[in-house]
């Protein structure tokens, strides 16, 4: 790719002209021919020195060795430059953004003598996003002049997903689906865990004959196992408001929650979904498969949405939101517009989890009554939120986005039945 290059005299060049110039004012103040034809040589020589033309001759393009990764993998960042002609030096100059590590590779590198100079540097991406790897100065000396340009960004962006914490999908909703999958259901089927035991039926295989209760009762009994079936997760973000340290807010933490979750249902064979509530609503149905995870780590790359809108899950396709699926929803519990959406959760009849991702509290004035007063009213304000949840069958975890996220929803042993309207 052609980038736009401007030119630049060296200091050679500069030296020149300073000399040709003094001795050009010399014999127009001194009226010494001489002096004037000191002055030509140099000022015919500069006049045939290449220009702004010579930079249309300087390519430069960048690539990166894949353009999806996850958090603190490695990512290759090479940039080339041709000339038509050897340069006496072409020098490279990565600036770095933030969240951006350099791994190997210096971020100056000069290579003289060469129609074709390339630099490589081996990059660590911290933090999810799209996230652009630097911009490169490239200075190319030779021919009297310097051609200076600076790499677009945008040609060296990566789509940095967010790198799920290791968890396991334990929860599953009280109604599973009618498909195959690993969860024990409460229906009887063809799985391995034991169900149930029953009098022998004509058709009923010999090997499942339990014979310590035939023996017992004088009549042939059969074990029951119970069916393994799937589940469907949807997974809910809350997008309207933001807390904590740049790359430890809220969001930060849900991201993370939501790919975890996704991962470890999709791996079991279920089917998982997303749904962003944050301006406009945006949601993503509940599939399984591998390539299902990667477009909602896609999605979750716009998550960071700001908007004053009022979600109406109604507006939620029946495809999106399948009756029965477990919902699982982080959030920081700040904004009222999602209290109103766990109610609307509530009273569709759908088994809902929450998971408190708040890990920040008020800043406190020092040596301040009042503001310490006002802060243990928040903290009991908090508390009577999550103990009203709870007392409605809602069970709230907290999770900070550091921790064990399986430690942490441990004491939710099942999701209770809810009794409502279904959707």
């Amino acid at each position: 790719m052609k980038y736009p290059a401007r030119w630049l005299p060296s200091r050679a060049t500069r030296r020149l002209a300073t000399v040709g110039l003094l001795a050009l004012a010399a014999a127009l103040i001194s009226g010494h021919a001489a002096l004037m034809l000191l002055a030509a040589p140099v000022l015919a020589a500069l006049a045939a020195a290449p220009r702004g033309g010579g930079a249309a001759e300087v390519e430069a393009a960048g690539a990166v060795s894949t353009a999806r990764c996850f958090e603190r993998e490695e990512v290759g960042f090479t940039v080339t430059v041709t000339a038509a002609e050897p340069l006496e030096e072409i020098a490279f100059l990565i600036d770095l953004p933030a969240q951006v590590e350099l791994v190997s590779g210096q971020a100056r590198q000069t290579v003289v003598d060469t129609a074709h100079g390339q630099a490589h540097w081996v990059v660590r991406p911290m933090a999810w996003g799209r996230r652009p790897l630097g911009q490169v100065r490239i200075v190319c000396r030779g021919h009297g002049g310097a051609w200076e340009t600076l790499l677009d960004a945008g040609s060296s962006v990566v789509e940095v997903f967010p790198r799920p914490p290791s968890v396991q999908a334990r929860l599953v909703p009280p109604d599973l689906l009618r498909r195959i999958g690993e969860h024990t259901g409460r229906a009887t089927g063809d799985g391995v865990e034991f169900g149930a035991v029953r009098p022998y039926l004509p058709g009923d295989r010999i090997r499942d004959v339990n014979w310590l209760v035939t023996g017992r009762r004088g009549e042939l009994h059969i074990n029951q196992r119970a069916a393994q079936r799937a589940a469907d997760l949807v997974v809910m973000i809350d997008a309207f408001s933001q807390a904590g340290p740049p790359g430890a807010t809220t969001i930060d933490a849900s991201a993370h929650g939501a790919a975890a979750l996704a991962t470890a249902y999709l791996r079991t064979g279920d089917r998982a979904g997303l749904v962003v509530l944050g301006g406009m609503l945006r949601w993503l149905g509940p599939a399984p498969g591998e390539r299902h995870f990667y477009q909602i780590a896609e999605m979750l790359l716009r998550v960071r949405y700001e908007s004053e809108v009022i979600p109406d899950l109604d507006r939620i396709p029946r495809t999106a939101l399948p009756p029965g699926s477990l919902v699982i929803l982080f959030s920081p519990l700040l904004d009222k517009r999602v209290l109103g959406a766990i109610a609307d959760l509530r009273e569709r009849g759908f088994p809902l989890v929450v998971v408190d991702v708040l890990n920040c509290e008020p800043r406190v004035l020092p040596r301040s009554r009042s503001s310490e007063l006002a802060l243990r009213l928040w903290r009991l304000d908090r508390s009577a939120l999550r103990s009203g949840l709870a007392a409605t069958g809602i069970p709230v975890v907290s999770w900070d986005g550091d921790t064990d996220l399986d430690a942490a929803m441990s004491p939710v042993r099942r999701v209770p039945a809810v009794t409502g309207r279904r959707s």
